[in-house]
């Protein structure tokens, strides 16, 4: 009776044990989960709530600067080559051995107009010069013979002939006016031949025609010459040229003279790095263009440009051959604005800050451009600025900063802000 009683009371409890193990599974997570889930509804409920904000205005910061309408002289940079004014090659008209030569005759050496450079034996004209003289005598003792001879002839054909009619031909020869003829024809041959003889004798004496440098030397004392010989290759240096290839729709900005009484377009020379220059101007435009290039060429004449003149002058000789830079003077442009090249945009506008707050875009008539900078009419307003810098989605009209400028304070062109801030 007692084992029946305790084995029953037993599997209650183990009955009991288990339901409560059923139960603490099931309902204890249920019980965190509603615990997590009220601690969430009391956080979100209980949080102060952000203030809300407008959006920010994002104006953009932009460099400019003040234009002055002014007057601007076009100046129109090329590059060109120096080459000689005038250039000869120097050869004998005479034949000979050369006995004395000028001391600066040889490569580089300078030498004045009419000097002597080099001397021919003249020893062979002198004697010819000498011949020629005693022809000269011949001759006129002989025109003086035939005088005579016509003055008898004539007394002889009075005394024969009377006043008888006789014909042409035959009273020509009566009277010997073929043989005075003659005579005077003889003299006045001697007389050209003793006066090739003195010109072939002043020969022997070679001179320039100018203020000259030798290019380069043929012969030496001792040299034996033919008539025609070359001797030397000179170059004036009184004047050189410089040959300057510039764009056709340049040469209506320069002036260019069409005779050699008028003066051209002045013209700065630059040269050996652009530490020296030089002043000279334009005196003639060649007529044909550049096979390669395709463009005009013009020349510009330099004075002195070996410093011979002014030989105190610092400033280096000209070398021919030498590339240099030459800016030459153009014509006058008043009332135009001067710009930075990279301020002009697509070719045709330009950006202008209205007030110091406002973007406008206006379109521009191009008057001149070079490497660096732009000519244009005037289109600014008093107190507008040119606009240098760039912008990446520039819009008419858009609010803009100018740096540095107190109508573009930062601080002052934000918006304020208009949101509350719930505690």
């Amino acid at each position: 009776m007692y084992e029946n009683k305790d084995s029953s009371e037993s599997e209650k409890k183990q009955k009991t044990s288990s339901v409560l193990r059923i139960a603490a599974k099931i309902i204890l997570p249920l019980l965190v989960l509603c615990a997590g889930i009220a601690g969430a509804s009391y956080i979100k409920n209980s949080a102060s709530k952000p203030g809300k904000r407008p959006p920010q205005l994002n104006i953009p910061l932009v460099e400019a600067q003040d234009v002055q309408v002014s007057s601007e002289q076009v100046i129109i940079q090329a590059m060109g080559t120096i080459i000689p004014a005038r250039e000869i090659v120097l050869k004998s008209r005479i034949g000979g051995e050369i006995i004395a030569v000028h001391p600066e005759f040889k490569p580089g050496g300078y030498i004045m107009a009419e000097q002597e450079i080099l001397t021919i034996d003249p020893k062979d004209y002198e004697l010819l010069v000498t011949q020629k003289k005693g022809q000269v005598a011949n001759a006129l003792y002989a025109l003086k013979m035939e005088m005579g001879q016509q003055d008898i002839a004539s007394r002889e054909w009075k005394l024969v002939n009377g006043n008888r009619p006789a014909k042409p031909s035959d009273k020509e020869l009566i009277l010997r006016k073929p043989h005075l003829e003659k005579a005077k024809a003889d003299l006045e041959a001697a007389k050209a031949d003793l006066e090739q003889a003195r010109l072939n004798l002043s020969r022997t004496k070679v001179t320039v025609p100018f203020n000259a440098v030798i290019k380069s030397r043929n012969v030496e004392t001792g040299s034996q010459i033919s008539s025609g010989e070359q001797l030397a290759d000179v170059i004036a240096v009184d004047q050189y040229w410089i040959q300057v290839s510039v764009p056709i729709d340049r040469l209506e900005w320069m002036k260019i003279p069409a005779t050699s009484e008028e003066t051209g377009s002045e013209v700065t020379i630059l040269y050996r790095d652009m530490s020296y220059e030089r002043t000279g101007h334009v005196i003639r435009l060649l007529s044909e263009l550049e096979n390669e290039g395709r463009m005009a060429r013009i020349i510009v004449a330099v004075d002195d440009p070996l410093n011979l003149e002014n030989p105190e002058k610092t400033t280096p000789p000209l070398l021919l051959g030498e590339y240099v830079r030459v800016e030459i003077k153009g014509r006058e442009l008043d009332h135009v604005l001067k710009i930075p090249r990279t301020a002009l945009r697509d070719n045709n506008s330009i950006w202008v800050a209205e007030n110091e707050t406002t973007l406008s875009v206006r379109p521009v008539k191009t008057l001149w451009r070079d490497k660096n900078n732009v000519l244009l009419k005037n289109v600014l307003n008093n107190g507008e600025k040119i606009i240098i810098s760039d912008l990446s989605t520039p819009v008419d009209g858009m609010k803009i900063r100018i740096a540095g400028s107190k109508k573009s304070d930062p601080e002052k062109t934000k918006p304020k802000n208009s949101g509350k801030k719930n505690g």
